[in-house]
C-alpha cells in the first residue's frame, strides 16, 4: 500500500499541477516531454532545495 503525498488543497501542489498542465495544454507539449520537463527542474533545483533544508536545520 502507497502512501498519498500530494495534496490537491495545498497551493504549492496546486502550482505544480498547474505547471504541468500548462506545458501541455498551452506550450503544446505532450504528457511525456512534460514529465522530461520536471525531471530537469528536479535535477535544476535540487542543490538550492539542499541547501534551504541545511539553513533550516541550523
Amino acid at each position: 500500500m502507497s502512501k498519498q503525498l500530494m495534496d490537491q488543497n495545498k497551493l504549492s501542489h496546486q502550482m505544480v499541477i498547474a505547471g504541468l498542465c500548462g506545458m501541455v495544454e498551452d506550450d503544446g507539449l505532450t504528457m511525456h516531454q512534460a514529465f522530461e520537463v520536471l525531471e530537469d527542474i528536479k535535477r535544476q533545483i535540487f542543490p538550492a532545495l539542499m541547501e534551504m533544508q541545511r539553513e533550516r536545520k541550523a
